[in-house]
């Protein structure tokens, strides 16, 4: 079934989806801020003036956005411009009580509102092989079955609106306290003699392996920082998950320590005017341990 929809946000993440949703045979308007970046869609979708324009010509709007007041922004003029009939999808890691908020908007004014954050990176975007969750009004989520199969290889429904973006968090939490535990274990390691590439031998076991173990442990041997998922977006999600426990006025002990790493290697590399990948907060320990 072919849809008129709208795709804000085509960088890494989001470009993939919407290749996918065009090739599912989909009307898609495209909008992002950096005009670069929607040159990839010329010749296959509408390259939109704005977040509007695209919305205007939709029944569907894609968000896939940096931060959660920027998605709370372009909603909110959804919202004045007329949401009744019309469906927004929130791809965007969002703070999840900020969604909750949202979707009463939404629907209050006639629309719907599904959070559906992507558990995996821009290459399973691109191919289509993503593991996604969604969240919201079941009704809805049925409805557009089709829309989101076109685009991932499976979903789970978790229920009410937000928890889609719960999820995304509770893996996020679990994934990018494991970047930072690496970050220090390989340098503090190697400043008391025990080479890199043997730790990672004997912690490379059914106990420690897993896609975060194997992914960042062969950044921070080989000291390769590319960008893959950028600094300041790490230090975002990290504080999101402290804002839920700050919710429930309970410490959030191992994230303190994180967020802290990662707000000194963000001023560092700041201070150099360079645009950080996350794994940049092994490069930080390196330095402070003395190992070039």
């Amino acid at each position: 079934m072919m849809r008129k929809i709208a795709f804000i946000g085509v960088g890494n993440m989001g470009k993939g989806i919407c290749h996918n949703l065009i090739e599912a045979g989909n009307e898609v308007s495209v909008f992002d801020m950096n005009r670069g970046a929607m040159e990839l869609f010329k010749d296959k979708a509408y390259l939109a003036e704005s977040a509007l324009n695209a919305f205007s010509r939709s029944d569907v709007a894609f968000l896939s956005l940096p931060r959660t007041e920027i998605v709370e922004s372009v909603v909110d003029s959804f919202i004045e411009q007329g949401v009744a009939g019309k469906l927004i999808v929130d791809t965007s890691t969002s703070y999840p009580i900020s969604t909750r908020n949202l979707y009463k908007k939404v629907k209050a004014a006639g629309g719907a509102l599904i959070d559906a954050p992507l558990i995996a990176g821009p290459q399973e975007a691109w191919d289509a092989t993503l593991t996604i969750v969604v969240a919201g009004d079941k009704d809805v989520v049925d409805e557009y079955d089709n829309m989101f199969r076109s685009y991932c290889k499976s979903y789970d429904y978790v229920g009410e609106s937000g928890n889609g973006h719960l999820m995304k968090l509770a893996q996020n939490w679990a994934g990018l306290l494991q970047a930072c535990l690496y970050a220090q274990l390989y340098p503090v390691m190697a400043k008391h003699g025990i080479d890199q590439k043997t730790l990672y031998g004997v912690l490379n076991s059914e106990f420690f392996d897993n896609w975060f173990f194997q992914f960042y442990s062969k950044k921070y041997i080989e000291k390769n920082y590319h960008m893959d998922f950028a600094l300041e977006l790490m230090l975002k999600d990290l504080t999101y998950m402290k804002r839920l426990c700050d919710e429930l006025n309970v410490p959030g002990f191992m994230l303190d320590g994180a967020i802290d790493l990662c707000r000194v290697s963000l001023k560092e590399g700041r201070d150099r005017g360079v645009k950080q990948d996350c794994s940049c907060v092994a490069e930080t320990m390196y330095q402070y341990v003395g190992i070039d």
